[in-house]
């Protein structure tokens, strides 16, 4: 079930992210940080959906919105759309 942005099991406090293709798989590291910080922040309450997360880069000291990769976002109309799902 999904929830939030998040795929929910029916298992309590499981979570599940789902990746394709191979191409960005040196992300990997800080893409499950990201998860992370948006599981414990769901748990506790947060609702990314209406008021999407920061995400704090520490090696760049910046912050970026995890909204840009909410399920919720607009679909840009001049992309390309290569990736079919």
């Amino acid at each position: 079930m999904k929830n939030q942005g998040l795929f929910v099991s029916s298992l309590p406090s499981f979570y599940m992210a789902v990746g394709t293709s191979g191409n960005q798989f040196k992300s990997v590291p800080i893409v499950g940080e990201m998860m992370a910080e948006l599981v414990s922040a769901y748990e506790a309450g947060h609702d990314h959906d209406a008021d999407p997360l920061r995400f704090r880069l520490r090696n760049v000291d910046r912050s970026v919105s995890l909204g840009f990769h909410s399920r919720q976002r607009e679909i840009n109309p001049d992309s390309s759309f290569p990736v079919l799902g």
